[in-house]
């Protein structure tokens, strides 16, 4: 029979070559490589629809990005939009005039767009922007971005919520605050709008501000506010529905694109102390 000390031996044998066969996943490629303060300086200007009220903004994948989805909104005039870099409309599918569309995200191959009171996420086809299916959800819809497994979703709040792409039902949730470098003390950063996913962070715009805060999605905390101020338009300044509402990341050019509400521009930022970008050249 074999003694207690050789039993506790041959387990850990056991664990040991067991964990050698089944190894821990590597960490992903794009786990929070940006610094925690990022410089980010223009590069290029687009025209941009000045008749869009941008609610949401992403970018394209495939043969013939890049290309942008936009949604619009206000009752009437709101829209799923594939727009070309150069701010043509490619393809355009309307929402009846009951609907106020808001933020938009493209997952396994589908278009989700949320709206803003009527508690309602249409599903398109990403290549044709054929209408799939439909999902209810209760409170507002703001923003909306997507992680490769979740939809990230805001309400208005300080309130950010995961859901599935399978039926939209809530996952889990955080609460975005800020900490005061002085105090210690946590603030909460209400208003969160329209969503953007970049490289394992949220990236968000506080509604109303010229301000895009960076998340950390598992936190909630602000990792950095990016005032993006000097770039509104001359003529929407002082405007209090003509603001900042539309955040775009070219993931394999690793290019920001930033525009708003009615705006005539569309801008591309680079990151310049961005290490993956220069690691790449």
């Amino acid at each position: 029979m074999m003694n207690r000390s050789a039993r506790a031996a041959a387990l850990w044998a056991a664990a040991f070559f067991a964990l050698l066969a089944f190894p821990l996943p590597a960490e992903p490629p794009e786990s929070r490589p940006l610094p925690d303060r990022v410089i980010l300086t223009p590069v290029k200007t687009y025209p941009h629809d000045a008749d869009s009220f941008c609610q949401g903004l992403f970018c394209g994948e495939g043969a013939d990005a890049p290309f942008f989805y936009e949604s619009a909104g206000l009752y009437g005039r709101s829209a799923i939009k594939r727009v070309s870099l150069e701010g043509k409309t490619l393809e355009k599918k309307k929402l009846s005039q009951q609907f106020f569309g808001e933020g938009a995200a493209a997952l396994d191959g589908k278009i989700f767009q949320i709206t803003w009171r009527e508690e309602t996420c249409f599903v398109y086809d990403a290549k044709t922007l054929r209408p799939l299916e439909r999902f209810s959800y209760k409170g507002e819809g703001w923003g909306l971005t997507e992680n490769g497994a979740e939809l990230i979703m805001s309400d208005g709040s300080d309130r950010i919520t995961f859901r599935s792409p399978a039926d939209f039902s809530p996952i889990r949730e955080i609460r975005v605050f800020q900490t005061s470098p002085k105090t210690g003390r946590r603030a909460p950063i209400p208003r969160l709008n329209e969503l953007e996913w970049i490289d394992g962070e949220i990236w968000a715009n506080i509604f109303e501000t010229t301000l895009i805060a960076r998340i950390d999605p598992n936190s909630g905390e602000v990792i950095q506010l990016l005032d993006f101020s000097r770039y509104v338009p001359e003529e929407c300044k002082g405007s209090p529905e003509k603001v900042l509402n539309g955040i775009a990341w070219d993931r394999a050019g690793r290019r920001l694109f930033i525009t708003g509400k009615e705006w005539p521009v569309l801008y591309e930022l680079a990151i310049d102390n961005d290490p993956l970008k220069k690691r790449a050249e």
